[in-house]
Parts: C-alpha cells; structure tokens; sequence
C-alpha cells in the first residue's frame, strides 16, 4: 500500500487548482506561541486531563508528548504512518496506523503494542466509554470496531473514503466522507444511513451536545452543520483548506486550516473570525479545559497553542473585585463613623464622676450615722438615727 504524504497531496492539490489563497490574521487575533516539537509530519492530535498534548508522527513512526510547559519526549512508536490519534481516562494512547491496517496501544509509560486490526487506511479514530475502539477505513469505507480485549470487527458501512469520526452519547458512530460529501450514521448494532450532506471534502468531523453534527469542508473553506433529523447548513465560512475541526462548551467551532496557516473561530451564530496564526500545514486541531486551541504543524514538526482570552472569565474576576473593593469601602466607612461616635463620648470615669455630682446635687443634706452616710433632698429630716452634717 503506498504511504499517504499528505504534503505532497496539498502541494498536488494548489497546483491542480491553480490557486493559493492567504489569510491575513485578524487585527483581533489571539496570541499564538509554538508549544514544543514532535516528530515528522505529525497528523492527529490529543490532549489529556493534564494538559499535556499528544501528537500522531506519520512519517517517524511514533507519538510525541509535550507537556504543559513545552517539554517534548517521545513517548512510544507505533505502527506504519499514524494517522488519527485518541487517548482513554488512564492515560493510554491510540493510534489508527494508516499504511499497517493496525491500532497501535501506547500505555503512559511508552510500552508499545498492536492492539488489533483495521480495514484498510484507517485515518480517523476514537474511544467509547467502555473502552471499545473505532476507526474511520478511508480505503474500504466502513468502520472498525476493537474491544479492549483487541477483538476486531466491521460495525458497518459508510460513504465514500471516510477520513474523520465521531460519537454520540447513546453510541452512534458519524463519519466525514470525503469524496462524495457525505455524513454516515452507524448505530450500535451496525445499522448505516446517510444522515445529511457536507461542503465538498468533508475532512474533520465533530458533535455538539445536542447532536448537531459539523465538518470541516476542505474544498469548500467551509464548515457544515446536519441536525440530528439530516438538516444540512453551512454554519460559516474558514481561512484556506480546514482539515481538523473541534468544538467548545459554548458551541463554538474551530477549524485547522491548512495553507493559510489560521484557525479560524465560528459562533454557534456562524460569524466567522480569524483566531490565531499557526505553524507550517497545521492538520489537527484539540481544545484544552480553559478553551486554549493546539494543533499540530505538518510541515514544521511543532504543535502551537493559541491562548484564548476568556472574556466571561475576566468579567466574573472583574465583577468579583469590584464586589471586594465596595465591601472594604463599607467597611472602612462603618468604621470611620463608629469612631466619631466613640470619640463624642467623655470615658468612664468621666461619666461616672459625672453621675456621683449630679447624686449629690440632687441630695445636697449630708446625714451621718457612725461610718455610714446618706444624702437627702435639700431640707429633709435626716433618717432615724443619723445626725445632719453641714
């Protein structure tokens, strides 16, 4: 089988078109930095709860990690040309081999080995919630399903050359049909329809938490959204030649775009914006928890981040601040004014003498009686007992 160089392709591709299109960045463009290196050519691209970025290398046979703060290892080989890339809740990593026909296990300690087999030129891939594998065979059109026990079956059928896939949260398998601009519903028992049409090449696919469904047109510089009942629209347009496609929890789009080097960013409205510059082809395209973009660069053996400024996040510090400096001026103001009153009233002792004058000017007759002495009112008889003292 002969080994997919997907440089040769985009350069097959500009020249049969004769075209070339740049996309300036935005003037808005959020900042991008290149994260760390990777292998050769590196196509898919995945991320863990951890925040450090796995890469499938095509032409170096292996998957590279870089961590959080740009430390790029090798973590393990793989089968021949990796293509598309997952990773399980233990940390293990997949690959879908294109040119082996294989699914390559990589445990989080870099231990190697074929988890199973494929139908042939599996490019997209991805894990279930009980650890089930599936590939997109773009050479046989039809999915593979692989248990964790390394079972390996056709779960059904697709349209023509599938390059991307994804699930629902009841376990339907869609997938990306590239050449006749399609989108293939497969259900758990194997069941395959043609859920609704895309713009011409169809290369990344993803879904929403409503089952809308969206793909990144490659041949169209667009991105195309079906319902769960077959709709199709095209939410927006993209920069040049959108390969990879993900999707944050706001529901906003963004695609990899290939020639222009861009990501672009696409409401859930469909307005479209430029993100960020990338590296050289970028292919893959993943999300991190804070929405930081990643994608892996074909030509240049890097992944680049584009930090996502969070307005709603900044708002809420914001607000929160706000709320702190208006408390302590409160404060400061109860306190400012409890002193005032503090400082109107004589002390203690002052009062206390206060009080024993007053006493005595209200009882001004000194009466005595050996030790003891009592006052009374002006010009009353003294008690019983006790003799008046001037």
């Amino acid at each position: 089988m002969l080994k997919i160089n997907f440089r040769t392709n985009i350069i097959a591709l500009i020249l049969t078109s004769l075209f070339l299109v740049y996309i300036s960045p935005s003037a808005n463009a959020e900042p991008s930095t290149i994260l760390g290196t990777t292998g050769d050519e590196p196509i898919g691209i995945t991320i863990d709860s951890l925040g450090n970025i796995y890469t499938a290398n095509g032409a170096s046979n292996n998957v590279s990690k870089i961590t959080p703060q740009g430390v790029s290892t090798t973590l393990g080989t793989t089968g021949a040309n990796p293509f598309g890339i997952t990773i399980d809740s233990s940390g293990n990593i997949y690959t879908a081999n294109n040119v082996d026909n294989t699914v390559t296990k990589i445990t989080p300690g870099g231990v190697s080995t074929t988890l199973g087999t494929t139908g042939n030129n599996p490019r997209g891939i991805l894990i279930d919630s009980s650890g089930n594998i599936y590939t997109a065979n773009y050479g046989a059109n039809n999915v593979s399903k692989i248990t964790p026990g390394g079972v390996s079956t056709i779960l059904g059928t697709t349209g023509a050359n599938p390059f991307a896939i994804t699930i629902d949260s009841s376990g339907n398998i869609y997938t990306a049909n590239d050449v006749d601009n399609t989108v293939t519903k497969i259900t758990p028992q194997g069941v395959s329809t043609i859920l609704g049409t895309t713009g011409a090449n169809p290369f990344g696919i993803t879904i929403d938490s409503s089952g809308n469904i969206y793909t990144s047109n490659t041949g169209a510089d667009t991105v195309s959204k079906i319902t769960p009942q077959g709709v199709s629209t095209t939410l927006g347009t993209t920069g040049a030649q959108p390969v990879g496609i993900t999707i944050d929890s706001s529901g906003n789009i963004y695609t990899a775009n290939n020639v222009g080097a861009t990501v672009t960013k696409i409401t859930p409205q469909g307005v479209s914006t430029t993100l960020g510059t990338t590296g050289a082809y970028p292919f893959g395209i993943t999300i991190d928890s804070s929405g930081n973009i990643y994608t892996s660069n074909n030509f240049g053996a890097t992944v680049t981040k584009i930090t996502v400024f969070d307005q709603a996040a900044a708002n809420a510090e914001a607000a929160r601040v706000a709320a702190a400096n208006a408390d302590a001026a409160r404060k400061a103001k109860e306190q400012k004014e409890l002193m005032e009153i503090l400082a109107l009233i004589p002390s203690i002792g002052e009062l206390t003498l206060s009080l024993g004058e007053t006493t005595q000017s209200l009882y001004s007759t000194k009466c005595v009686k050996g030790k003891t002495t009592k006052y009374v009112k002006s010009g009353a008889k003294c008690p019983k007992g006790y003799v008046k003292k001037k």
